[in-house]
C-alpha cells in the first residue's frame, strides 16, 4: 500500500490533481458566462421550429461471405499449425436487427441506434459471436446560443487479425468491446466566434489477454475556439488533455516495460471548406504526445492529421479522396511470438499513413457502382529491444467494388469484391486475402 501511495504523489499526478482543481474553476465559469450571455439576449430570440413526431425504424439483413484467409496468415505459413484446420479460407453468414430512433421536442433532439449482429463461421465455429451495439445522443439546446450534444456508444467486435499476424493470439476468439462517453459544448459568443469544449471517457477490453492493444481506459478534458466564415468555413483550434489507465496491471511490469498509466496531450487545428456547391474540404492538422508513468521508452509523439476532398462531379458520380495520419498504441513484448517463421520485432507504437480513393456512379435511381482504393504504411517506432533488421515497415494494398440495388423502398440488396495484399520488410507478415459477399436488408 505504502508503494502506491508513493506512486500517485508523483510529480505527474500533482500537476493532474492541479489541472483537475482549474478544472472545477474553469467548467462553472464557462456557463456561467454563457448564461449571461444568453440572458442579455433573449430578446432577440426567434422561435423555434418544431419538427414533426418521431422517426422509428426497424431493419432486418443478412450477409453471405467467402474469405480465402480469414486470420491473414503469410504464405509461408502451414494454417493447421495454428489452427488444426488444413483450410485458411471460412464462409460467414452474419445477420442483423437494428432499431432505429429519432425524437424532436421543441429545441431537443434525441437518437438511439441500437442493433444486434450474428456472426457464424462453418469451418472456424469456435469465432461465433453475437455482437451488441448501440449508440444514442442527445443534440441539447439551453438557447440558440448555448448547445451541444451528450452521447454515449457501446460496439463489439472481433479484432482485427490483419493486426495480430505472427503474435501468440493471432488465431484466437478475442473480442474487443468499446464504450465511450462524450459530452460537446458550443457557446456562442456571435456569428463569427463560438468558444467550443467538451469532456469525453473511452474504455475498451478485449475478452482475452492482447498484449498489442491492452485494457485501457481514457479519460479526456478539451477546449477550444471556433470562427465561422460567411460563407460557411469553419477554422476550430482545440487542445485536447487525456489521463489513461491501463485496466487490471495494479504494477508495472518491470521485465517487459508494461506501464500502469499515461497521459496524452493533444493540439489540433481543424478546418471545414465548402469550396462550391459540389466540392467541399474537410482538413485537421495536429501534434500528439503520449508520456508513460513509469518507462518513457514506450513514449511516443508526432504530427497526426487528415485530408478529405468530397466532389460531386456530376449529378450521378461523385468521389471521396482522402489521406490520413495516425499514431496508435502497439507494444510488443519478447514472448510474443509464437512460430519460428515469424521474424521478431520490438515496438511501441505504429505510425500509419492511408490514402483513400472512393468514387460512387449512380447508375440510376434504384442502382449503384462504388469503388474504393486503400494504400496504408504503417511503421512499427518505438523499438524497447535490440532486434535484428530495425524496424518493421508494412504497405499495404485494398480494393473494392460493389454493386447496390435498391428495386423497392424497403428493400436493398447488395454485391461486393474485395481484395488485400500486404507486403513487409519483416519475414511472415505479408498475406493475401479475397472476399466476396451478397447481402440483403428489409427496412420498415
Amino acid at each position: 500500500m505504502k508503494k502506491i501511495l508513493l506512486i500517485n504523489l508523483s510529480p505527474r499526478c500533482s500537476r493532474r490533481l492541479a489541472y483537475s482543481r482549474c478544472l472545477a474553476i474553469i467548467v462553472p465559469l464557462y456557463f456561467s458566462l454563457a448564461a449571461q450571455h444568453a440572458t442579455a439576449q433573449q430578446g432577440m430570440l426567434q422561435p423555434a421550429k418544431i419538427l414533426p413526431g418521431e422517426l422509428f425504424k426497424v431493419s432486418v439483413g443478412t450477409t453471405f461471405t467467402y474469405d480465402t484467409n480469414v486470420f491473414r496468415l503469410s504464405p509461408l505459413i502451414d494454417p493447421a499449425a495454428l489452427t488444426g484446420q488444413p483450410t485458411r479460407s471460412d464462409q460467414i453468414i452474419t445477420t442483423s436487427v437494428t432499431l432505429g430512433v429519432n425524437k424532436v421536442y421543441a429545441m431537443q433532439r434525441f437518437e438511439f441506434n441500437g442493433s444486434l449482429i450474428d456472426n457464424r463461421y462453418n469451418n472456424f465455429d469456435y469465432l461465433n459471436f453475437l455482437g451488441k451495439n448501440y449508440t444514442a445522443a442527445w443534440h441539447w439546446y439551453l438557447t440558440p446560443y448555448i448547445h451541444g450534444r451528450l452521447s454515449a456508444s457501446h460496439s463489439e467486435a472481433l479484432n482485427n487479425f490483419a493486426n495480430l499476424t505472427g503474435l501468440n493470439n493471432s488465431t484466437n476468439r478475442n473480442l474487443r468491446t468499446r464504450d465511450n462517453f462524450n459530452f460537446e459544448g458550443v457557446f456562442e459568443i456571435d456569428r463569427a466566434w463560438h468558444i467550443v469544449g467538451g469532456i469525453d471517457h473511452s474504455i475498451a477490453k478485449n475478452s482475452r489477454l492482447l498484449v498489442q492493444d491492452f485494457n485501457n481506459k481514457i479519460f479526456s478534458v478539451e477546449g477550444g475556439i471556433r470562427y465561422s466564415f460567411p460563407s460557411g468555413s469553419k477554422l476550430t483550434y482545440k487542445v485536447r488533455s487525456g489521463f489513461g489507465e491501463f485496466i487490471d496491471r495494479p504494477a508495472p511490469i518491470v521485465e517487459s516495460l508494461l506501464d500502469t498509466r499515461f497521459d496524452e496531450m493533444e493540439h489540433q487545428v481543424h478546418l471545414t471548406w465548402p469550396v462550391t456547391g459540389k466540392a467541399s474540404i474537410d482538413a485537421r492538422a495536429g501534434y500528439l504526445k503520449r508520456e508513460h508513468v513509469h518507462f518513457p521508452q514506450r513514449d511516443f509523439a508526432g504530427f497526426v492529421g487528415n485530408f478529405n476532398l468530397n466532389w460531386a462531379i456530376t449529378g450521378k458520380t461523385r468521389v471521396t479522396a482522402s489521406w490520413a495520419r495516425q499514431l496508435s498504441n502497439y507494444q510488443t513484448t519478447p514472448f510474443a511470438f509464437r512460430h519460428p517463421a515469424f521474424e521478431r520485432f520490438s515496438s511501441s507504437f505504429i505510425a500509419t499513413d492511408r490514402f483513400t480513393v472512393a468514387p460512387i456512379w449512380q447508375i440510376t435511381d434504384k442502382t449503384a457502382l462504388r469503388l474504393r482504393y486503400d494504400y496504408v504504411l504503417s511503421d512499427f517506432e518505438g523499438a524497447v529491444l535490440p532486434v535484428p533488421g530495425g524496424v518493421r515497415s508494412d504497405s499495404m494494398h485494398s480494393g473494392l467494388i460493389a454493386l447496390d440495388w435498391q428495386p423497392l423502398k424497403v428493400l436493398f440488396l447488395s454485391a461486393a469484391f474485395h481484395r488485400d495484399h500486404r507486403s513487409s520488410n519483416f519475414r511472415g507478415f505479408d498475406f493475401n486475402s479475397t472476399a466476396g459477399s451478397v447481402s440483403a436488408r428489409l427496412s420498415f
